[in-house]
Formats: structure tokens, C-alpha cells, sequence
């Protein structure tokens, strides 16, 4: 197949491939006459480097699902260890991000009047993570 081929039949971009090649996501395809000929097996391998990209994974992780292990290893096992790796990210990301939205929730009760009465309450606060402390420490500051 040529690189328009698996292009349409993956749905990538010719970039987007050549560019996987680059970065020793794909080995690079043997060649004819300076064109580059793809076996069937790209499509696989594309199809698996899309779902890890819309599931979260960089490239790197993908590059290291594709080669980072021995050739023995059960594409199941693989995703195994990466599944678990990635799940421990996203369960810390999801902690800061409720974090955040518990410190902007408390924001928005902000009745400060001058930028300096918030960066008193935020100086009192450093080193503090919950959001209730910082509206504790507002109300007792500001008087609200």
C-alpha cells in the first residue's frame, strides 16, 4: 500500500504516519522506487496508536506499548502495566482538578473589595490545600 493508502484506510493524516515513523513509533517502510510500501500490518498498529492517543497516553507510552517490551509479552500484559500506570495519573489529576474547582467555588464568594485584602487571606493561606480553610481564613481577615 502506499502512504495515501493507509492514510485513507486509517484515517491519518500522511503526516501524521510519516511523523510516527520518525519517532520510532513505526519502523520505517521498505521501499520502491523511492516510495515508501506499507504492509497490512500498519493498519493494526495505527489503529492501536489512535486508541492510546484518545485514551490519554502519550506517544512515548505508546511507542514503549509497541516496542518497549519483549517481543514475547502479551499485547494484554502490556497494556496491563501501562492501564495501571495511566489510571494512578488520572485519579491525581482528577484530585487537583476537584482541588481546583473546590478553591474556585470559594472564590466566587469573594466580596473584596481591593486586590490587596485577597493577597492578604491567599498569604495567610499558603501551605493550606482545603478550600474551606481559605473561606475560613477570609472571613476572619475581611469580616465576611
Amino acid at each position: 500500500m502506499t502512504i495515501g493508502e493507509v492514510a485513507v484506510r486509517s484515517g491519518l493524516a500522511t503526516s501524521a504516519i510519516r511523523y510516527y515513523e520518525k519517532t520510532g513509533l513505526l519502523a520505517a517502510p521498505a521501499r520502491a522506487n523511492g516510495r515508501r510500501v506499507y504492509q497490512p500490518e500498519i493498519l493494526p498498529q495505527l489503529l492501536i496508536i489512535r486508541f492510546g492517543k484518545e485514551t490519554g497516553f502519550t506517544l512515548s507510552e505508546i511507542r514503549r506499548l509497541l516496542r518497549g517490551f519483549p517481543t514475547s509479552t502479551a499485547i494484554s500484559v502490556r497494556w496491563k502495566k501501562l492501564a495501571q500506570a495511566k489510571i494512578i495519573e488520572l485519579e491525581s489529576s482528577v484530585a487537583k482538578a476537584k482541588a481546583m474547582m473546590k478553591m474556585l467555588q470559594t472564590v466566587m464568594l469573594c466580596r473584596c473589595q481591593k486586590l490587596e485584602e485577597c493577597a492578604r487571606v491567599l498569604i495567610t493561606h499558603q501551605g493550606k490545600h482545603s478550600s474551606r480553610a481559605l473561606l475560613q481564613d477570609k472571613r476572619r481577615i475581611t469580616g465576611w
